[in-house]
């Protein structure tokens, strides 16, 4: 009977034994180590998706590539168009090899002083090479272009020698011949010689280099918003 007793009630341990408890498992998020592992897991994940997204769309750090357009303004490149010249001979490879090794120190100066980021730089010239302007772009914002302050009418001229001019997004420098104060200034005394438009992830700029005629800033702005939509795509 005390067998059976025994069995259906079990005696408690006897005195001076201790019980042995059995260990309950911490939950996994209560454990530094579990805790410390997500963190570093988590900080990847919201790290490294936004870079691998940015990385596969093109705008991580540094940015797509960019490539001047073949031509730009009516005009062709420098070099296509010496090579077009016909007669230009082995003046006309060394100014073509000359014109090259200018666009590619130009678009490394100006990456290096954007700290790195993608720029592109190239020449245009008409068919006689007498008209032209260059191409400096990158992807990053720049300051506005702005004109020298000057006192025209204390200088008894009509206009400042160089004065600043928008058309539309773009902002373009324009030079005036003196002119005395009083008269109207010839419209062929006056020219642009650079025009600029600059966003938060490309500025392009384009710079007078030859000029026969007379660049008015509608065409070189309109040659700037060329550049902006081929280069921006």
């Amino acid at each position: 009977m005390t067998e059976g007793f025994s069995q259906e009630f079990p005696m408690p341990p006897a005195p001076g034994q201790p019980t042995t408890a059995v260990p309950r498992r911490r939950p996994l998020l209560a454990r530094p180590v579990a805790v410390g592992l997500i963190g570093v897991l988590v900080g990847a994940f919201l790290v490294g998706v936004p870079w691998l997204t940015l990385s596969l769309f093109g705008d991580a750090p540094g940015g797509r590539p960019l490539e001047a357009p073949g031509t730009l303004g009516g005009y062709e490149s420098t070099q296509v168009a010496v090579g077009k010249l016909g007669s230009a001979g082995t003046a006309g490879k060394a100014q073509i090899e000359r014109a090259d090794k200018t666009d590619r120190e130009n678009a490394a100066r100006v990456s290096e002083a954007y700290d790195g980021a993608p720029a592109a730089s190239r020449s245009y010239s008409d068919a006689r090479l007498t008209n032209g302007f260059q191409l400096t772009a990158v992807r990053a914002p720049s300051p506005e272009l702005f004109a020298p302050y000057e006192d025209a009418t204390a200088l008894g001229l009509a206009a400042p020698s160089t004065e600043l001019v928008r058309v539309g997004a773009v902002q373009c420098l324009r030079h005036n011949d003196p002119t005395p104060l009083g008269r109207e200034p010839d419209p062929d005394s006056s020219f642009v010689t650079a025009c600029q438009r600059s966003g938060p992830a490309l500025t392009v700029l384009l710079r007078i280099t030859a000029r026969e005629d007379t660049p008015t800033a509608e065409r070189l702005a309109a040659a700037v918003e060329e550049a902006w939509t081929t280069l921006g795509r």
